[in-house]
């Protein structure tokens, strides 16, 4: 079992908690994003606290990884760990791209993808929540992880709904009246908000594959 007593333990939680707040500060971007009639200079306000969030993210990052340069884990383990931890980072890096897309773009949402924007939103907490607890679940209840996973399956349940959603608004978006420029940057805006979504089940599967290898 990972010692839930560790330095890196507690540090890769905290970096956790700097990913989710950076989730929080990109949620409150693309609510004003999508609201027609949003102040450039606000949706600039609310991206450099996107950035400021994701920068934190960076910072405990590097702490945590620092952590493992100790020695108290096997390498495979400090392996494992740092891949995990460099994909939870990837999430606030994707927050910050999607809002300096927006920005730079400035790209106006039709007023009817508020809807799907917050039902992504909502799914991906989900999954995020869910991971944050499968993680710390490695230190703690390594055992119980190992012999029922069912958490990391709904995870992957919750990827399933976003992919879903994102097929429905490329339809959407592809039959509707934007100009062939603004189809290509929704495009990319649409895809790298449900890349959120996909770089969470990524890590669900290294944890899988984690668990299985550390199996008696």
């Amino acid at each position: 079992m990972l010692n839930k007593n560790s330095d890196s333990h507690a540090l890769i939680m905290a970096q956790i908690q700097d990913v989710e707040n950076c989730i929080v500060a990109f949620e409150s971007f693309m609510r004003a994003a999508t609201i027609p009639g949003t102040p450039i200079a606000t949706l600039r306000s609310l991206r450099e606290a996107v950035g400021a969030a994701e920068n934190e993210a960076d910072v405990s990052l590097r702490a945590m990884i620092d952590s493992l340069s100790e020695g108290a884990y096997l390498p495979s383990t400090r392996e494992d760990l740092i891949a995990i931890a460099t994909s939870c980072d990837n999430i606030a890096n994707k927050c910050e791209s999607v809002a300096d897309l927006v920005v730079i773009f400035k790209f106006v949402f039709p007023p009817e993808f508020a809807k799907d924007c917050a039902e992504i939103f909502e799914i991906t907490k989900k999954q995020f929540a869910l991971l944050e607890n499968s993680i710390s679940m490695l230190f703690s209840k390594l055992n119980v992880l190992q012999k029922d996973a069912s958490i990391l399956d709904e995870i992957r349940a919750l990827e399933s709904e976003i992919d879903k959603i994102e097929f429905k608004v490329d339809e959407e978006i592809f039959n509707g009246d934007l100009d062939p420029l603004a189809k290509m940057q929704f495009f990319d805006i649409v895809k790298y908000l449900c890349d959120v979504s996909d770089i969470i089940e990524d890590i669900a599967d290294k944890i899988q594959i984690m668990l299985i290898a550390r199996k008696a």
